[in-house]
């Protein structure tokens, strides 16, 4: 089975990497990338079986429009390769984002924390057809599902990550393909659903969540 791994932290991907080589001679890494236009270039070269990636790849980098991560990237990816099978690898707290992956074409979502207990069950799920969700996440969206907690969509959610990690209004709208107009009403509906009326607390939440 030929992978393509990508997360932004050198030492995760060589974990994931050594975990992958040493759980399976079956598995050969193929390509590797720590942001999402090096993904991407590297997905348009390399035929591959699966791909895995985390889903937030700009904390190590200063963020600008043009470095795509989130449900952005994963949407451009299942546009362009819509037959490779996608496992993210996440600690996002949030389940509409998790929802929005869904939406969009993720066949897997694991829990980092949980990682090494969980990544060969995921694959061996994806391959076989099957949706995987961890324990964790799978928990969040039935409470999603249920209507508790504080909703916010998955577009909204994407937009507060996207803030928090230092990006203007106008560069968000680049990067998602949205209006400024839109990305500005998204953000102020995801303020008024959390109660926050400040910019830094928004920060503080998004962190707090694991958005980024």
């Amino acid at each position: 089975m030929r992978i393509v791994i990508a997360d932004d932290h050198p030492v995760v991907l060589m974990g994931l990497r050594v975990a992958l080589q040493n759980q399976s001679s079956r598995f050969e890494v193929v390509g590797e990338a720590t942001n999402g236009n090096e993904l991407l270039k590297v997905l348009s070269a390399t035929s591959c079986d699966l791909l895995i990636t985390d889903f937030s790849m700009n904390e190590e980098l200063e963020p600008t429009a043009d470095s795509e991560d989130g449900l952005a990237l994963i949407t451009h990816i299942h546009e362009a390769h819509p037959k490779v099978p996608i496992i993210v690898l996440s600690r996002l707290n949030n389940p509409a984002l998790v929802q929005g992956m869904l939406t969009i074409g993720v066949r897997g979502v694991v829990d980092k924390m949980s990682m090494t207990k969980e990544l060969m069950i995921a694959i061996n799920s994806v391959v076989s057809g099957r949706i995987y969700l961890s324990d964790h996440t799978r928990k969040q969206l039935l409470e999603l599902a249920s209507g508790g907690g504080r909703q916010l969509s998955a577009k909204e959610a994407d937009v507060v990550r996207l803030f928090a990690q230092g990006l203007s209004v106008t560069e968000i709208a680049r990067r998602t393909g949205r209006s400024v107009r839109t990305i500005s009403q998204q953000k102020r509906d995801a303020m008024r659903k959390l109660g926050i009326a400040a910019d830094k607390q928004l920060h503080e939440y998004a962190r707090s969540m694991g958005l980024f």
